[in-house]
């Protein structure tokens, strides 16, 4: 089994690192029809600002502005430098490991750390770099488990350092850390090979999402045609070059020609042969030059034909908008979605047609805890999260027709606690301190007071005739006042 040793790398970082690429094509060409990303979407008791995760990837991208072989951030992402300029002609790579230590649980925050590092160590604008990372993700998940393929297109330098177990990424958060060694892919000899989506297949499957994949298309498209006006540039630099060197070669026919009196028959056609030689070069030149703009004309009108696609899609989910908008009227009622992949059995909200019995819509969230969720005030209830830092269980409230969260707890609950309504109070077991507590909230989640005494987790929670009764740690059951929570009976 291969594998990055962090210590042992010796790699000769005087290469002119500035001078590589991300080879866009190697991103782009995959098939992503199988991946979706499953994410954590719940409550965090942590939170850091989309600058703040990008901030991590721009401190690993000081990589190509060191002499070292690589970075790591607090242990938790680290970066690896993988160039050899005597390879076979396969591809380079940065390596980006996402350590056993990390918490990232989002493949958004994934991207925007990789969009970071291409910012800061190839100079990609923020928009492209943003572009190119989405597609890292996607590549790095369809080559996961493929380590014939790894083999087969890079250097050995980069196949050493990975192993065939963590080579890419998983398309499940919780399987990330330690578990995880992103490629993206850098040119041979430093040269820019730029041909992006044209695949059909990456097209065709972006078209079978929900949105047609509109927003991630278009941007491929612009990023595209930046790609074709910088090759159009080179190519009309070019075109220069080769006019100054048929000026410079007429030059020295006409010297040549002046000047043959006083040479020997030697020198005459030593001289014609390095005029010959050099216009066998520029007619060279001038063929290579054809070939280009032949590509670029290629690439130009598929990039017309994906436009013209775009606009055929955006009128296509317009009128899916308008039979949306009259489905609308027809009855839904939320259901708890749960997820059987996962071992807790978390779900998530979804709105059910009464009609057809066909899911509407989904919330984001999908961690929901339990069985239920609950009404009050018109709004939904519910339990959600993963009680491992810097996740969080929390009380949270979703709009019950858009489900998107309306507010989240200020206070940690027991992942399956059992919850109470009366009125506009809300009841549920906290945790204090790694003890447990029957806690009342307001209706904005906010916590109000805690139980003084100590309760069994997984209490049931019961209120009658004014007299609330939870479960102690000890096993007794114990009466409430339900307003202050004070143990009654002392």
């Amino acid at each position: 089994m291969k594998k990055i040793n962090l210590i042992i790398i010796i790699l000769m970082v005087s290469v002119s690192l500035f001078a590589q690429e991300v080879v866009k094509e190697e991103l782009f060409k995959v098939n992503r029809e199988s991946v979706e990303f499953v994410n954590y979407e719940g409550p965090h008791d942590k939170f850091e600002t989309a600058d703040e995760i990008r901030g991590i990837g721009k401190y690993l991208g000081g990589i190509t502005k060191q002499s070292i072989e690589n970075l790591s951030y607090n242990d938790r992402y680290s970066i690896f430098h993988m160039y050899d300029s005597e390879g076979q002609g396969l591809l380079n790579a940065d390596i980006f490991v996402i350590e056993k230590d990390a918490v990232v649980d989002h493949i958004d925050n994934v991207r925007r750390i990789l969009s970071g590092y291409l910012q800061s160590a190839y100079s990609y604008s923020e928009e492209d770099s943003n572009v190119l990372a989405e597609f890292a993700s996607y590549y790095n998940a369809v080559y996961r488990g493929n380590f014939e393929y790894f083999l087969a297109s890079y250097n050995k330098i980069v196949t050493d350092n990975l192993n065939s177990e963590k080579a890419g990424i998983s398309t499940r958060y919780l399987e990330w850390p330690g578990n995880t060694q992103m490629l993206i892919p850098l040119t041979p000899g430093g040269k820019m090979a730029i041909d992006t989506i044209s695949d059909n297949t990456v097209i065709e499957d972006l078209r079978t999402q929900e949105d047609k994949g509109i927003e991630p298309r278009k941007n491929m498209v612009e990023l595209k045609e930046k790609d074709i006006e910088a090759e159009q540039t080179k190519i009309e630099d070019k075109k220069d070059e080769i006019v100054q060197k048929e000026s410079e070669l007429q030059v020295e026919r006409e010297q040549l020609n002046n000047e043959s009196e006083n040479l020997s028959d030697q020198e005459i056609i030593s001289k014609e042969n390095e005029i010959a030689q050099k216009e066998q070069t520029i007619n060279q030149e001038k063929e290579d030059v054809k070939k280009e703009e032949v590509i670029q004309k290629e690439r130009q009108d598929s990039v017309q034909q994906e436009r013209e696609l775009i606009a055929k899609d955006e009128n296509k989910l317009i009128d899916q908008q308008v039979k949306a908008d009259v489905a609308a009227s027809t009855s839904m009622i939320p259901f708890l979605v749960i997820d059987n992949n996962n071992s807790d059995y978390m779900g998530r909200i979804a709105l059910i047609n009464t009609e057809t019995g066909e899911i509407e819509k989904r919330s984001s969230i999908n961690t929901v805890r339990g069985r239920r969720y609950y009404l009050l005030n018109g709004n939904l209830l519910i339990v959600s999260g993963i009680d491992k830092a810097p996740q969080s269980v929390r009380l949270m409230f979703l709009n019950s027709d858009t489900l998107e969260v309306i507010s989240q707890g200020n206070y940690d609950v027991f992942s399956d606690s059992d919850v109470l309504l009366n009125a506009n109070n809300i009841y549920a077991v906290v945790r204090e301190n790694g003890t447990w507590y029957v806690g009342k909230f307001n209706s904005e989640l906010k916590l109000q007071t805690r139980s003084d005494l100590e309760v069994l987790s997984y209490t049931p929670l019961q209120l009658n005739n004014g007299i609330l009764y939870a479960q102690l740690a000890n096993g007794k059951i114990a009466p409430m006042n339900p307003d202050t929570l004070k143990g009654m009976g002392k």
